[in-house]
């Protein structure tokens, strides 16, 4: 008997803990909660700032701030936005910079964000926790001096790399220091590791994280996650009160479903790639940023990467071949609808066009010329000599080529069947691969592969340095960058200047120089071969929430992605209306 009471009573303490965790999720009200997608592929239960590249989206953003936001819609009205600083950053040298805080910036728990919490941000983190994701400033940054309470002085050593610490400016989030500060101290460098996050800090229990954005987390699940409005935000006198008073988060794996979703109205903002999105906006069933094609901003250039490492595509000329070849307008409209545009030959973004050196794009031609593409390849020696109807070699060995894509990315899967339709249009023997995303991820970080499209890299910046180092200086890795293994010393001696130049207005002729000489190489060697601008993938829909950006009102970029809504994800939030 008595253990048969031991036993009942077990039972009735498990039934109560499950109906707890059962009733733990909050009934919140569907007209005052903006339903987002498009950013989440895990449960969404990591909301750590020292490594938020693999944490839940709007880790930097919705609840730690940065000093500004960065608005890249176009050329003209790009530009930092104050956020937790109160104004521009003013230069008192090359190898100075200060920057005041808003007064009226404060945490959650109503203690003010002081200079103090922005110097053990950019100073003592990247120090004691030098992987974390802003960590590289250590090498430039030498010291964040406290002038008073709500301003600091950064200073920088001589070979400073003035656009990373732009893009920080904007990405690193400002953490406070009383809260964090035990924790660095005890855990240091494994504060980045994601694995052991929930064991370290707070990151078990997210919502008793110590923050000083608009949204705090309510709650966490395996498909979704909740964050709740903070209704004392410091924010709202100078913003505004964002209307939705929840924010949800949902993990979804298929476009169609998304697609399915938003149509429905059971999606509000959609930052999924939506098949049959232009149909949807023409039908009414979603709003995009332009009405018509191309409906979505450019984010990023989607690149064809060879392994310059490897016969043919160690030849220039086999690499300019391949450009003439491929269609790009073409796949841009059986791929994507036309919902996007073709990148120009050097992979600027359209926020960079005034340094795009015209006079350099129409000297080289760069364009769809298959004919073109046939002449060089005969001229260095790629020619059919088995009468196969495919080239070989110029030592008569086989020529194949396998361009790789991940499968399920279907937008890239139809991109891939398209080059090597063109390809082989051209005497190239060429196929489509779709590996999955582990198998291409080790294809590339161990350099056995032929082609492959990626992007991952390559977002606007306020310098296109960023996208350059990326895509041809960085050490070789599926993160970090130059999946094609390209090697240029001079090139790479550019990019570095490029990263050391003072944003300075004198100094805008000698950026513009330096790109130049960029231009001239990737011209002269194609080491890639930028192909299309990928979309910021925003489509929404309006069955409760208005006041979206549009191109007739670009307040804003409309993205979610992890480290963007600093491109204007926080003022969309402040311009919706239910």
């Amino acid at each position: 008997m008595g253990r048969y009471k031991e036993t009942l009573t077990l039972l009735i303490a498990i039934s109560l803990l499950l109906s707890v965790f059962t009733l733990a999720q909050p009934a919140i009200p569907r007209e005052q909660t903006l339903v987002i997608g498009g950013a989440y592929w895990e449960p969404p239960k990591k909301y750590n700032p020292f490594n938020y590249g693999g944490s839940v989206s709007g880790t930097v953003g919705l609840i730690y701030e940065p000093l500004y936001l960065w608005i890249p819609i176009k050329p003209e009205n790009q530009r930092f936005v104050p956020w937790l600083a109160a104004d521009q950053p003013n230069w008192i040298s090359p190898t100075e910079v200060e920057i005041k805080l808003r007064p009226e910036a404060k945490w959650w728990d109503g203690s003010p964000i002081t200079a103090d919490d922005v110097r053990f941000t950019f100073y003592d983190v990247p120090r004691k926790v030098p992987s974390s994701t802003w960590g590289g400033v250590r090498n430039y940054i030498i010291d964040v001096v406290v002038v008073n309470d709500k301003t600091v002085r950064f200073k920088f050593n001589q070979s400073a790399n003035y656009a990373d610490f732009l893009f920080q400016l904007y990405s690193a989030p400002i953490l406070p220091r009383k809260y964090y500060e035990p924790y660095v101290n005890q855990y240091g460098d494994q504060l980045t590791d994601l694995a052991k996050w929930p064991v370290v800090a707070d990151g078990k229990d997210p919502t008793k994280l110590l923050g000083s954005g608009m949204y705090k987390v309510l709650y966490t699940a395996d498909d979704h996650f909740i964050l709740e409005r903070v209704d004392s935000w410091w924010g709202k006198s100078i913003f505004g009160t964002p209307a939705p008073k929840y924010i949800k988060g949902v993990v979804v794996y298929s476009n169609q479903v998304a697609a399915n979703m938003l149509g429905s109205g059971e999606l509000d903002w959609s930052c999924f790639y939506i098949p049959g999105g232009p149909t949807m906006v023409a039908s009414g069933y979603a709003l995009a940023f332009n009405k018509t094609n191309p409906l979505y901003l450019p984010a990023n250039v989607a690149y064809l990467f060879v392994n310059t490492q490897k016969a043919p595509f160690n030849d220039p000329n086999f690499r300019k071949a391949l450009y003439f070849a491929i269609n790009i307008q073409n796949l841009i409209s059986s791929a994507y609808e036309g919902a996007v545009t073709v990148s120009n030959p050097v992979g600027l973004l359209p926020v960079w066009s005034k340094y795009v050196a015209t006079d350099l794009l129409q000297q080289y031609g760069y364009k769809y010329d298959p004919d073109k593409a046939k002449a060089i390849l005969d001229a260095a020696g790629y020619k059919d000599v088995n009468g196969d109807g495919y080239r070989e070699l110029p030592n008569g060995k086989p020529l194949r080529v396998q361009i790789i894509v991940p499968y399920g990315w279907t937008d890239w899967m139809f991109s891939a069947i398209s080059i090597a339709n063109d390809l082989r249009a051209v005497g190239i023997y060429a196929e489509a691969s779709f590996p999955d995303f582990g198998v291409y991820i080790n294809m590339i970080d161990s350099g056995q592969y032929d082609a492959a499209i990626n992007n991952f890299g390559s977002f606007a910046t306020p310098s296109p340095y960023n996208l350059y180092y990326w895509a041809f200086a960085a050490t070789p890795g599926i993160w970090t960058g130059n999946h094609g293994r390209y090697n240029n010393t001079k090139l790479k001696s550019l990019i570095q200047q490029l990263g050391q130049v003072a944003p300075l207005p004198e100094n805008e002729g000698k950026i513009k120089s330096i790109l130049r000489d960029i231009q001239k190489i990737l011209l002269d060697e194609m080491p890639a071969l930028p192909l299309w601008y990928n979309g910021y993938w925003f489509l929404a829909s309006q069955k409760y929430w208005t006041g979206w950006p549009t191109v007739n009102n670009p307040y804003g970029v409309p993205t979610i992605w992890n480290g963007q809504w600093q491109h204007g994800g926080l003022l969309v939030l402040l311009n919706l209306k239910p």
